[in-house]
């Protein structure tokens, strides 16, 4: 091991290779270690801000759930017990690229069928990237409930200057009531739920109830912190008060360092910053805000911190709105982006709500939409036991990633609003959260103006463009993005608000579908129908907690 204080952008030594921070991860990774957790999923009443949640799911009876960290290269083995009264559940492991393992990405109706109450399955996978991500349920509106936790993959950074890291950060909505039924509301037409508090690492406060997350520095001292969006709907700024923002890495890509004052985040994004305990205007007690949006969420505290008030701090002057960070972004690990092997005016998508359809789409007054119908998944038969198929349900939004050159380009656009032909009359006013699985993409063309077939591919950045695996799709504008077509498998792409995944806001990236079966391995099928029989003898025998033709309501993402 190199890594250590004046050499953080190595990580490893062997005697014919050096692994660092200019190694290109996705063609080469170190040798690692097995490293075992046990997850048990779980409800129980929870306070976390002052007021109770009667129904909370959650991992080992914490929220949020445990840190779950390994090192680069090393190969991660998770049990997780499903003793959710009616729920199924499956877990999906954020970013994570699962090269040949497209059957542990944990998406329901997609990869794998439901793990059933009572029941277990066991993750093992290969960690290729390193940096910081989070683990949460791709069952239904179940991680807006609790279900989810931070994972961290330990590797080199592309700067050198800190001294400490601490714990991860992860900044999330709340909500009292069950997610499920807040879901159920909006589909009856009422307005998308709204969160009741913000929580830090678990920590919120709600009608003056609670508390605030807590955090403490010693002067001049310089830390590495990994902040998580894990909300349902927020897509936040989070900033430190009278304190600079040194960004070194975005989701798991390693960027040339810059600084700011304010970061904002998608749901789903992360970054890995660099904070010096050197305030540029001192407080007169040693105590500072740390802000969710506008939003104090949290105190820091210096060691020499006087009084028991709360900071009188104020917040750094910066824009409330779903901005992206990523046009700042420029990663370590070049990528120049080969002209397009496929035709990409057939893979160019709308996102919208419809606004003709109302009433038809299942149980819907209205559904967002990526294709030309929202998408709908069977739990029981998960795209991956059927890859014998010619032929797809629509809704099951699959789209077609045949080209077989894995060392050059595939594109994809997806404008938003009602710019393309299409049966559907698609509106909207908020910005999405994409997220590809399976991936990191080069953000080639992002815009919040209309998308012209002829003109904007002309202005796609194709020399080193930012890359990650969560980006903003602006209103009314549109988003071209390009990813190698070299990791065979069903990808869900889809929007990371929540209520707008579970309406259908969501497309299945089916790539190289004749060598998915070859690369997965005969054995792995075995086990995936042992599941799915599992699953449906429980549908069968408990009809009463949950009846899909009757108590489906979402996409199933």
């Amino acid at each position: 091991m190199c890594n250590k204080k004046g050499d953080r952008g190595c990580w490893v030594k062997f005697p014919d290779r050096e692994f660092n921070v200019k190694t290109d991860y996705e063609d080469f990774v170190p040798e690692g270690e097995e490293r075992t957790y046990n997850l048990r999923l779980s409800q129980m009443p929870l306070t976390l801000d002052g007021t109770i949640k009667p129904e909370a799911k959650v991992f080992n009876e914490v929220f949020p759930g445990p840190l779950i960290e390994a090192c680069w290269g090393d190969t991660l083995v998770v049990n997780v017990k499903n003793d959710l009264p009616r729920n199924g559940t499956t877990i999906h492991w954020h970013g994570i690229r699962m090269l040949d393992e497209n059957h542990m990405d944990g998406v329901n109706g997609i990869t794998q069928c439901p793990i059933s109450e009572g029941e277990s399955m066991t993750y093992r996978f290969k960690l290729r990237q390193y940096g910081t991500s989070w683990y949460h349920s791709h069952y239904s509106s179940q991680y807006s409930d609790g279900v989810l936790g931070p994972l961290v993959i330990h590797g080199p950074s592309s700067d050198d200057d800190w001294e400490e890291e601490l714990e991860p950060i992860v900044v999330t909505d709340w909500v009292h009531r069950s997610a499920f039924e807040l879901f159920h509301t909006e589909l009856e037409g009422g307005a998308p739920p709204k969160a009741d508090s913000i929580l830090v690492n678990g920590v919120g406060r709600f009608n003056n109830a609670g508390d605030y997350y807590k955090q403490k520095f010693e002067p001049g001292k310089k830390y590495l912190i990994r902040i998580i969006n894990g909300s349902t709907g927020l897509h936040f700024h989070w900033s430190l008060d009278n304190h600079i923002i040194k960004v070194i890495a975005a989701d798991f890509v390693p960027i040339k360092p810059y600084t700011t004052t304010s970061l904002s985040m998608g749901i789903g994004q992360r970054y890995t910053v660099i904070i010096e305990a050197k305030p540029t205007t001192s407080s007169t007690d040693g105590k500072y805000w740390m802000r969710t949006e506008s939003q104090r969420t949290g105190i820091v505290s210096y060691s020499n911190a006087t009084g028991t008030d709360d900071p009188s701090t104020t917040r750094h002057d910066a824009p409330v709105a779903c901005l992206d960070e990523t046009p700042k972004h420029t990663p370590i690990v070049e990528w120049t982006v080969s002209p397009p092997q496929n035709d990409f005016r057939e893979h160019t998508f709308e996102a919208g709500l419809d606004n003709k359809n109302k009433n038809v789409w299942r149980h819907a007054v209205t559904r967002w939409s990526l294709t030309d119908t929202p998408m709908w998944l069977d739990f029981s038969n998960p795209t991956l036991m059927n890859l014998k198929n010619t032929s797809w349900n629509p809704e099951y939004g699959v789209v077609h990633y045949n080209q077989t050159n894995g060392d050059e380009f595939v594109y994809m656009v997806i404008t938003y609003g009602n710019q393309r032909t299409s049966p559907l009359q698609k509106s909207g006013v908020t910005p999405h959260p994409i997220h590809l699985h399976g991936h990191d993409f080069a953000i080639i063309g992002q815009s919040n103006t209309a998308y012209d077939p002829e003109v904007s591919p002309k202005l796609f950045n194709l020399a080193n463009p930012p890359r990650r695996d969560v980006v903003m799709l602006p209103r009314n504008g549109y988003l071209a993005i390009a990813f190698k077509p070299d990791n065979p498998g069903a990808w869900v792409l889809h929007c990371h608000i929540s209520w707008h995944a579970g309406s259908g806001l969501a497309l299945q990236v089916l790539e190289r579908q004749s060598e998915i079966e070859e690369r997965l391995g005969a054995g792995t099928f075995d086990k995936m129908k042992k599941q799915c029989d599992s699953w449906n003898s429980w549908l069968e025998k408990n009809p009463h907690k949950f009846n899909p033709v009757i108590d489906q309501e979402d996409s199933g993402i």
